[in-house]
């Protein structure tokens, strides 16, 4: 469960003072499909960096399975995000790496061995469509389907946690429901997601809870 408790968070730029939460208030449970909807500045991915410490709130706490994450170290971060996926709107993949090197490369950087990672890059590929592409390089691919690699890259390590930022902005109509499909698919084996977005229609798919953060401040 992840739970807002008056949390204030402004930023400071030219001299202006900008406030994008004065006493936020909200709780997330275990399970759900969360989506953030709001106009550009309504503090959809600020939200999402406080879950994933980017950022920090001025005040108020943010509890994440209970724990206070303003108590969190600078070392423990790492340890904290290992069990949390994200998914960006822009790919940030490893262009000079095929997609199983990318994989493998996510599965090290979370203290995973070489051992284990074959396995589970199967399993995840195969799990999203995407098996045939693991030699490819991500110039290779079309958006599509590095948004998808990037979803692979995001769930390989079994987070509980899925932070999603715009995931659908660079994607075409198609790509953009196959993506939304895929995304449920991994909800319903128990993920909590909490995605980010403009695209009201995809706040609206059954099985999710929208948060509208031009009301809630």
């Amino acid at each position: 469960m992840i739970s807002f408790n008056h949390v204030k968070k402004e930023y400071v730029a030219g001299g202006q003072i900008t406030n994008v939460y004065e006493n936020f208030n909200e709780i997330i449970e275990d399970g759900e499909f969360v989506v953030l909807t709001g106009e550009s500045g309504s503090g959809k991915s600020t939200l999402i960096k406080m879950i994933l410490k980017e950022v920090e709130p001025q005040s108020g706490t943010i509890l994440v399975d209970g724990k206070d994450i303003s108590k969190i170290s600078t070392k423990q971060i790492p340890f904290y995000r290992r069990g949390i996926g994200v998914l960006f709107q822009d790919f940030r993949l490893i262009q000079s790496e095929t997609v199983y090197d990318n994989l493998v490369t996510a599965i090290l950087a979370t203290g995973g061995s070489r051992k284990e990672a074959g396995k589970k890059i199967v399993n995840v590929l195969t799990m999203l469509g995407i098996d045939r592409l693991h030699k490819r390089y991500p110039k290779e691919l079309s958006g599509g389907e590095q948004q998808k690699v990037c979803l692979a890259r995001a769930i390989i390590n079994n987070p509980r946690l899925l932070l999603v930022d715009e995931p659908t902005g660079n994607l075409d109509p198609t790509s953009s429901e196959e993506l939304n499909r895929l995304l449920e698919v991994i909800n319903r084996q128990g993920v909590t997601v909490v995605m980010a977005t403009h695209d009201i229609d995809a706040a609206k798919r059954p099985g999710r809870r929208r948060i509208n953060l031009d009301m809630k401040k």
